[in-house]
């Protein structure tokens, strides 16, 4: 089981994004595994999408991202991603901090992710 972030997902979405090729050969040796993100991925993928793709692109891509990956329901966990923020002294973003915090609680010690901030945290591998 992988946690996907958002790195990764833009990655593999568009074509000209600098970690393309990469993320293209990680998800064919991964797609038969869970492969698992949160709402907030989304939100965040949707958000840095809008300045690489036309509206109707992140559109067919938000409407498929459901039928690609599973979604975790991530809004009962904000309270501990913030406790992971401060564990971590802001040195990874609150977005990071929610991915970690989802992670412990599912039991994943994996992450795909272009994100070296993912290095600081202990008990998390990151493909890359």
């Amino acid at each position: 089981m992988y946690f996907l972030d958002t790195t990764f997902i833009v990655g593999l979405f568009v074509s000209n994004e600098q970690w393309h090729p990469e993320a293209v050969e990680i998800y064919k040796k991964i797609r038969n595994s869970r492969l698992v993100i949160s709402k907030l991925v989304i939100a965040e993928t949707v958000t840095v999408l809008k300045n690489k793709l036309p509206t109707k692109d992140i559109r067919e891509i938000y409407n498929n991202i459901p039928y690609i990956f599973e979604v975790i329901d991530d809004s009962e966990l904000y309270d501990g991603a913030m406790n992971e923020f401060i564990k971590y002294d802001s040195n990874i973003s609150f977005f990071d901090s929610m991915y970690v915090h989802i992670m412990k609680e599912k039991n994943i010690s994996e992450i795909v992710s272009f994100d070296s901030d993912f290095d600081r945290v202990n008990g998390i591998i990151r493909l890359h």
